[in-house]
């Protein structure tokens, strides 16, 4: 049985009394005695069992009750997204809405409030790809000989080998 689960007087269909207890008199019989114990064990005998019976229900009743299941497309739900060209990013949304609304992936694409927050979202990605915020890696340009011959006589020295190769034949060749 689940832990999570509660048994109450609803999953069993059988009502019991409230026990209270007992009080015992002292008596010198050792006979009466006995069988007051042999009652209040037969009693707790039968509260046991209708315990285990009330167990035994819920956990039927918790086999037989499925969960909910995750969002299943049948095939005209997927001609549909497919025939939408929508982008994976925008799937969830298109599920999301056919969920909360009850309605068909087909129905939700109809929809003029999906289709503006679709066409919202397609618009934000397109500019986004335009501006291209990522890292880009600039190719490697070739400086040309009157600008290492300037920058030297700024003070100003290439970096790279090769331009400073290029540089000391340039001064060698205007001498």
């Amino acid at each position: 049985m689940n832990i999570d689960e509660t048994v109450n007087d609803d999953t069993l269909d059988i009502e019991e009394e409230e026990t209270e207890p007992e009080e015992v008199e002292d008596t010198e019989d050792p006979e009466e005695d006995v069988t007051d114990w042999k009652a209040e064990a037969a009693k707790h005998k039968t509260l046991a069992e209708n315990q285990r019976i009330r167990a035994e229900k819920a956990e039927k009743k918790a086999k037989t009750t499925k969960p909910e299941s995750s969002t299943t497309l049948t095939t005209t739900d997927i001609l549909a997204l497919s025939r939408a060209q929508i982008d994976d990013a925008d799937l969830d949304e298109v599920l999301d809405y056919a969920k909360y609304k009850g309605i068909s992936v087909k129905e939700a694409l109809n929809s003029t409030v999906l289709k503006a927050t679709l066409s919202q979202k397609a618009e934000e990605r397109d500019s986004a790809q335009a501006v291209n915020t990522g890292a880009t890696r600039r190719g490697s340009s070739i400086v040309s000989d009157e600008r290492l011959l300037s920058d030297a006589r700024k003070n100003i020295m290439p970096e790279k080998d090769g331009d400073l190769e290029r540089l000391a034949i340039l001064r060698i060749k205007n001498r």
